[in-house]
């Protein structure tokens, strides 16, 4: 006899799954990682999948500048003792322009550093795959993604080139 699984440990096992899939599936992934909350459980949940070995991807950490010290600090430690490749990027416009949040404004500093950034670091490492942790209930923007969010080379969504998420496979 089985005993069935809690929420969370299916939530978990789920996880675990899709990060194998597109681990198995992808030629060049990578796992974003902000320093956040759910950067931390993204990557306590990769370094499960892989376990023993180390997850087959780098981290990359698009970085807007504007962290406390102490985050750097422990995005380096932590890159450092789980022995992932750390990769930063930060937007070269953004840092020409002096774009910052008070002076700017946060919308323009969100997609300037952060979108754009993001979008110019994807195409300069080659990357085919990204896992992402943000979560759907916390921007209205993300509600429409799916588990596979598929992009176009110019990294935009189609809902069209959308694998379909049947009934509560995920």
């Amino acid at each position: 006899m089985t005993a069935s699984l809690t929420h969370l440990q299916r939530l978990e096992a789920e996880s675990i799954h899709i990060l194998r899939e597109v681990a198995s599936e992808a030629e060049n992934p990578v796992m974003l990682y902000s320093i956040g909350k759910d950067s931390a459980v993204m990557l306590h949940l990769a370094r499960k999948a892989f376990f023993p070995s180390r997850p087959p991807f780098p981290l990359l950490h698009v970085d807007t500048t504007w962290k406390f010290q102490a985050m750097y600090e422990m995005r380096e430690r932590m890159a450092k003792e789980l022995g992932f490749e750390l990769l930063v990027h930060k937007n070269p416009d953004a840092v020409a322009q002096g774009i910052n949040p008070f002076d700017h404004g946060s919308a323009l500093h969100t997609d300037v550093w952060k979108t754009e950034g993001l979008k110019q670091a994807l195409t300069k490492y080659g990357f085919d795959a990204a896992f992402g942790g943000a979560r759907r209930d916390e921007e209205k923007s993300r509600a429409k993604e799916r588990i596979f969010s598929f992009r176009s080379a110019e990294h935009r969504w189609d809902p069209k080139n959308q694998r379909p998420e049947l009934w509560k496979l995920y």
